[in-house]
């Protein structure tokens, strides 16, 4: 299936000082560490979405639990180009064992929006959302590999987005578009995940 360019015009800004901060609050996690602390700072979506050199659609091609791993394909670039159509994933993850909880929340044709940006000449961030969960990525090149690496989720997030992905697609294609700026984030919602794939699936069917 061929990939979907959005074609936006300039993000509308949120502010230089809030966006220079948030951007060097998420460029000091870049890659340089086996592990990295979840991050805690409070970070708009609106710098989120203009510190990104690239922002896309994946879906989720299929997991394997016991590896583990997914393999991520680009459906739609809104800003930037991915420069990739499929991603494999290591979710190996990190000392805060994050591993669990995601494959709950991912299977085939999950949709999954990605904020990416270079840390350096080697590696990338990605910081993925999806349902309500949000999680880190890293990228390390060598040569002309490149491997994509789940650390852990990042729980504090929350507070960035916490809605549905559809929702959040709408909001990022609007700023993009310059309709609207992004939500403030809400300092009051809680640390954690996103609902589990069955127990958003059974909630569906209960309410029908």
């Amino acid at each position: 299936m061929p990939v979907s360019h959005s074609k936006h015009s300039a993000p509308m800004h949120y502010g230089r000082r809030a966006r220079l901060a948030a951007f060097s609050l998420v460029a000091s996690f870049a890659l340089v560490a086996p592990a990295w602390a979840v991050i805690q700072a409070l970070i708009p979506l609106q710098s989120l979405i203009d510190d990104s050199e690239q922002i896309v659609l994946l879906e989720v091609e299929r997991v394997d639990p016991d590896r583990p791993s997914m393999t991520l394909r680009l459906k739609e670039e809104w800003k930037g180009t991915a420069g990739f159509e499929q991603l494999p994933v290591n979710l190996t993850g990190d000392k805060e064992k994050h591993t669990p909880k995601l494959l709950k929340r991912v299977a085939p044709r999950t949709p999954v929006i990605a904020f990416i940006r270079k840390q350096d000449k080697r590696s990338q961030m990605m910081l993925a959302f999806t349902n309500g969960t949000w999680f880190q990525v890293m990228a390390t090149t060598d040569g002309k590999t490149t491997r994509w690496g789940f650390t852990h989720c990042e729980i504090y997030l929350r507070r960035t987005f916490r809605g549905t992905t559809e929702e959040l697609q709408t909001v990022v294609k609007d700023v993009l578009a310059g309709k609207r700026k992004a939500p403030s984030p809400d300092t009051r919602a809680m640390a954690g995940f996103g609902p589990e794939i069955e127990a958003e699936a059974k909630a569906k069917d209960a309410s029908k």
